[in-house]
């Protein structure tokens, strides 16, 4: 294969990679949920552009340089644009395609504290764990962001799935909800057999159940989806959680 000939094979991956980057640029404000197998695809094209862009311009060198009639501009910059284009799609696809959902603790109050803003103050779902991120302690969830909000909403009815007490400071805990929050209602499920490892909260916004679902990646690291019963994992953990509910024991600690 001569230069010319591998030329016209490799300019169109730059252009794809320029595509690509902006069409994640566009998921960034329309796009609201995570894709694995696209962000796959993205990171091995990346890499396997800037392979090949560099593996020509090595072999293809002195042809490139030092011919004797003209330099090769155009074929120059076309594999430049390759070995530009990789790593801004590498870089793009990382920020925007797989971390955009991805948050610290101290990130993911506020989005929780907003969702939770946005529902109709007749009723919210909670689901999740020994609820110790309203804190350990009581003057630790007293200066709670989450647990100030929830308490500061006003909802009608705080319906609370969570793990069954195992000692005394869950047992503390789910009486200063009780105690706190009028309208809170506690359910209990056995952790050994019936932990989903989701956490979030259900939401009714005129009419509409919405979902807000994030689960543990690394300590004190999340990601989180907003959905709603539209669409299918929306209404299977909507589903599921009626169905743990109905299931559950009572409130008494």
């Amino acid at each position: 294969m001569n230069l010319d000939d591998f030329i016209k094979i490799i300019t169109i991956f730059p252009s794809l990679a320029i595509g690509m980057t902006f069409g994640i640029l566009r998921s960034k404000f329309f796009a609201s949920k995570y894709s694995e197998g696209l962000y796959k695809i993205f990171i091995g094209f990346s890499i396997f552009l800037l392979l090949i862009s560099l593996g020509g311009m090595c072999y293809y060198w002195s042809e490139l340089v030092n011919n004797e009639v003209e330099v090769k501009y155009f074929e120059f910059v076309i594999l430049s644009l390759g070995v530009i284009c990789s790593p801004i799609l590498f870089l793009v696809t990382r920020k925007y395609l797989f971390e955009k959902n991805i948050f610290k603790t101290s990130e993911l109050d506020p989005i929780i504290n907003k969702f939770t803003s946005d529902a109709d103050k007749n009723k919210i779902k909670l689901f999740g764990g020994d609820l110790n991120f309203f804190g350990n302690t009581p003057s630790e969830m007293n200066s709670n962001s989450q647990y100030i909000h929830l308490r500061s909403s006003n909802f009608k009815r705080v319906l609370i799935l969570c793990e069954s007490p195992k000692n005394k400071i869950q047992k503390i805990r789910y009486d200063k909800i009780l105690s706190d929050i009028s309208g809170a209602e506690l359910r209990f499920y056995n952790p050994e057999s019936a932990d989903l490892r989701v956490r979030g909260r259900i939401i009714e916004v005129h009419g509409v159940l919405r979902l807000l679902v994030y689960v543990k990646i690394k300590s004190k690291v999340y990601q989180a989806i907003e959905t709603d019963t539209a669409d299918s994992y929306g209404a299977l953990y909507n589903n599921i959680w009626n169905l743990a509910w109905d299931l559950a024991g009572s409130d008494s600690t």
